[in-house]
């Protein structure tokens, strides 16, 4: 009977997944928690107020990677013209997205890496950097 109990107990050890990556939804406290942590960040690099559509935004553990597009309040686009990007903007050496890593550090959570208008995949670095699961950041 116990070997049975331990050999089943090392099933269950062997066959736990790694921590969970997860979605915050919409709406929920978490989401709004690294929203309102990337957002000043952002507006000090762009100016003026912000919203953000998310393309992508993954929890691990203490990890957090966002991939979103800044927007004006309402939905208006970035007039990217009228920042200091408006060169890349205008060569086609940039995208209108962000991407950022975030850490969470007791109860507050941190801008660990950003990158405002990249054009490659950025985190790629940033995963490899501080040997990352690769699903925090993609399915594939």
């Amino acid at each position: 009977m116990l070997q049975a109990l331990l050999l089943s107990l090392a099933f269950c050890t062997a066959a736990a997944p790694a921590a969970a990556q997860m979605t915050p939804p919409r709406g929920s406290p978490l989401r709004a928690e690294l929203m309102d942590t990337l957002r000043p960040t952002v507006m000090a690099e762009i100016g003026g107020p912000i919203e953000f559509v998310v393309t992508d935004l993954r929890v691990m553990d203490q990890w957090a990677y966002a991939h979103v597009r800044p927007q004006r309040p309402g939905g208006a686009p970035i007039d990217w013209n009228r920042t200091k990007y408006r060169q890349d903007m205008a060569l086609g050496t940039m995208s209108d997205g962000v991407m950022a890593l975030l850490y969470r550090d007791g109860a507050r959570w941190r801008i660990v890496e950003y990158v405002i208008g990249p054009s490659d995949v950025a985190w790629d670095g940033w995963r490899q950097e501080r040997h990352l699961p690769r699903r925090l950041f993609t399915d594939q």
